[in-house]
């Protein structure tokens, strides 16, 4: 009895091997209509596999297409090879399809095209996926714009996707490009909507924003900006409708912190953007170093305010920006060789430029804050640095970085505050510079305007008293007698004359 048992359950495990190698010698293509139709089902996406089905036998029992094309809402989908893992006696019980336990998804050298904005997935997997369960899956690809560089990312994590409610949700997913790594939590809702493709330079996908909603979080162990690495940067995201919000948060930014909130409007013509910064105690070394400029500035920096733009090239925003900042430089030292240069051309003619040339070209100051109104490429800039405060007024394109303001120099007389060691007859007289060139290397000098109210000062006011004392010691002692007083009556005329010329 025990021979004729063994006997009869080796036939029906041979009977049941023959059956499971004469189901995968018949030809895999005869399933290729039930597996379009199948990701038609779960996808709403009609694809056409024009490549071959076949099996694939090594643990565990896969089935494979090559060459699934498809286009969706303005996208080109074209995948190199797709293979379906499968539970084996899933696929031995049931030769529907429809009942097979895919174990996992495999897809590989994936290409999407949207206008001149292409995605290449070189592999993506999915494993024991079922429609709104996270699922874990890994993936890499390459985001290659129609201009720039090409962004390559990798993703490991949990994703659920729901294709009858169109929503897919990333849990606990880690990321890695070239400019940031960290892990994401994100849910996002796709919605109907045929747009366009963005044009060439556009500056965020609009097509994006218009038809995926988001909501979500993601915590950054580094983003690298021009080759200086950021970590514990956190990121708060939500999109509806194409109108969107970021915040992000730099708690370690050059020994101080960052922040920003961005509110990008792209649900209609054209895109409007609301960016509010947020810069507390970041050493301004570090800072005008990171920022590539040559400024010596030693301080920590306070920056705020709101910015506006519209558009969605560069060029359209920086010719649309406008805004209003602050800034608070506390106490430390900055170089001021840029305001000595023009301000010894006046005391040259006091003879005595010992004063502002004593001037140290890297200045311990007490105080150092400013209101900046930008309007496009048009700048109002007011500054007090100790008792000298400045009003700067004028253009600068950063498209082309050329320079045109006028400056207005006023020192201050407050013998409580750090102040600046200047002949009186400066004290309290609005000194007019112009400056050109470009922002790195401005070409600044006093006007033709400041000259004539400072002559007009030293002949008329009561801090020029000093001043004309040595002109009249100078008239005493080159001039004959008889001449003297005609020599005072025309200095006394042309200070009055040039007073005028300055009065409204």
């Amino acid at each position: 009895m025990k021979f004729l048992l063994r006997t009869l359950i080796g036939l029906a495990v041979s009977a049941l091997i023959f059956a499971a190698i004469g189901y995968f010698l018949q030809d895999a293509n005869r399933f290729k209509p039930e597996i379009q139709a199948f990701i038609e089902e779960r996808t709403g996406v009609i694809v056409d596999i024009t490549g071959d089905l076949s099996w694939r036998f090594f643990p565990p029992l896969g089935l494979s297409a090559a060459g699934v094309l498809t286009e969706y809402e303005g996208s080109r989908y074209e995948l190199g090879e797709l293979v379906l893992d499968l539970s084996f006696m899933s696929v031995i019980r049931n030769r529907d399809i429809n009942q097979w336990e895919v174990v996992a998804l495999t897809l590989d050298d994936l290409v999407i095209a949207q206008g001149e904005e292409v995605t290449e997935i070189d592999a993506f997997r999915l494993q024991n996926f079922k429609p709104a369960t996270p699922s874990p899956f890994t993936a890499t690809l390459t985001q290659k714009p129609a201009s720039g560089d090409p962004l390559p990312l990798t993703l490991d994590g949990l994703i659920a996707i729901d294709p009858g409610a169109r929503t897919a949700s990333l849990t606990d997913t880690s990321f890695e490009t070239t400019q940031a790594s960290g892990v994401c939590n994100l849910d996002a809702a796709y919605r109907e909507s045929t747009q366009p493709a963005d044009p060439e330079g556009a500056i965020i996908p609009v097509s994006i924003w218009r038809t995926v909603d988001w909501t979500g979080d993601c915590l950054l162990d580094r983003l690298t900006v021009e080759e200086e690495n950021f970590t514990d940067v956190t990121l708060t995201l939500s999109n509806t409708g194409g109108v969107s919000t970021t915040e992000a948060r730099i708690p370690d930014f050059f020994d101080g912190s960052a922040g920003a909130i961005v509110d990008i409007d792209a649900s209609a013509e054209p895109v409007r953007w609301r960016i509010e910064p947020d810069l507390a105690r970041a050493d301004s070394t570090s800072l005008m170093e990171f920022l590539n400029q040559r400024m010596r500035w030693i301080a920590p920096l306070a920056y705020s305010g709101e910015i506006t733009m519209t558009g969605n090239t560069k060029e359209e925003l920086v010719r649309s920006v406008r805004g209003q900042t602050t800034f608070d430089g506390g106490n430390g030292r900055i170089d001021i060789a840029q305001i000595k240069q023009p301000l010894l051309a006046l005391a040259t003619l006091l003879r005595e430029p010992e004063r502002i040339a004593a001037w140290p070209d890297m200045w311990n100051y007490e105080r150092l804050i400013g209101d900046w109104a930008i309007n496009g490429t048009k700048h109002q800039l007011d500054l007090a640095l100790d008792n000298l405060t400045a009003a700067i007024d004028g253009d600068y394109d950063p498209l082309t970085d050329v320079l045109d303001m006028d400056v207005e120099f006023l020192f201050e007389d407050n013998p409580d505050m750090h102040s600046f060691d200047v002949n009186p007859v400066l004290v309290g007289l609005p000194i007019p510079l112009k400056c050109t060139g470009t922002l790195e290397t401005p070409q600044c000098g006093v006007t033709q305007e400041a000259t004539r109210n400072f002559v007009a000062a030293v002949l008329t006011s009561e801090q020029g008293s000093e001043a004309r004392e040595k002109i009249d010691k100078v008239i005493d002692e080159e001039v004959p007698e008889e001449y003297r007083e005609t020599a005072r009556g025309l200095l006394d005329m042309l200070g009055e004359s040039l007073k005028k010329r300055k009065e409204p």
